[in-house]
């Protein structure tokens, strides 16, 4: 009789990889009935990773159409890492599995955005920092106000042209997009190359002083200012 242990491990290669490893004499009833009834079992939770990613990625599957989006999600579940990850993970990298199956940069783009949209919306909660907090504050102050990222900022670099899905960011494409969740929201905001290069720069800040000398330093002195409020009100930053 094998141990709870080795049978569990049995139990799942079969699920995972078919009836060639059934396991024995694990059963009570036939090894007809019993792999009747696995059948049932894995297809059951091959359609749930089905539904995983199609819920994961709503635009995704709108703008591949519903036949070409399952074609490749079935593709993407049947590698064995995918199919020893929990649901919650499932979806991690099915924009790098696109791009290496050659997919468009605009299939692989959206599916990111999507991605960030779902770390933004389950990050953890924090009070942005808003233009209120710093209008009282004396050139010091704000120069040595403690600033980090907020948990919710996502930036994505767009490599193609934008999705019809996305058509509410306009008709123009962004060189990338800022995701952020200040509130209970998620946004996505477009932001020019160098915005998104000055963004990149608060998780390694301290102080908005910091932060104002790389945007300087990026784009010059004259327009540092206004990006950065740009970004407050975006609501990407933290008191800390």
């Amino acid at each position: 009789m094998p141990s709870l242990a080795e049978g569990q491990s049995r139990f799942i290669a079969c699920l995972q990889k078919g009836p060639a490893h059934f396991p024995d004499n694990l059963f009570s009833e036939s090894a007809d009935r019993a792999l009747l009834g696995l059948k049932a079992h894995a297809n059951t939770v091959s359609h749930a990773r089905l539904v995983a990613l199609e819920n994961a990625y709503p635009k995704l599957h709108e703008h591949m159409g519903h036949e070409p989006f399952h074609a490749v999600s079935r593709d993407y579940i049947e590698q064995d890492h995918i199919l020893t990850c929990d649901m919650n993970n499932i979806a991690s990298n099915f924009a790098e599995f696109l791009a290496k199956r050659g997919f468009s940069e605009t299939e692989v783009d959206l599916a990111r955005i999507e991605w960030a949209w779902i770390k933004s919306y389950h990050s953890t909660e924090a009070a942005a920092l808003v233009l209120n907090d710093i209008a009282t504050l004396d050139e010091a102050s704000l120069l040595g106000l403690r600033v980090g990222a907020h948990p919710a900022m996502r930036l994505v670099n767009l490599t193609g042209a934008l999705s019809p899905e996305l058509a509410e960011l306009g008709n123009e494409t962004p060189d990338a997009l800022l995701v952020a969740r200040p509130e209970a929201e998620v946004l996505f905001h477009p932001l020019t190359q160098l915005e998104h290069d000055i963004a990149e720069k608060i998780a390694n800040i301290s102080t908005m002083g910091n932060l104002l000398a790389s945007a300087i330093e990026l784009g010059g002195e004259d327009t540092a200012m206004e990006r950065l409020i740009k970004l407050i009100q975006a609501g990407v930053m933290i008191k800390i």
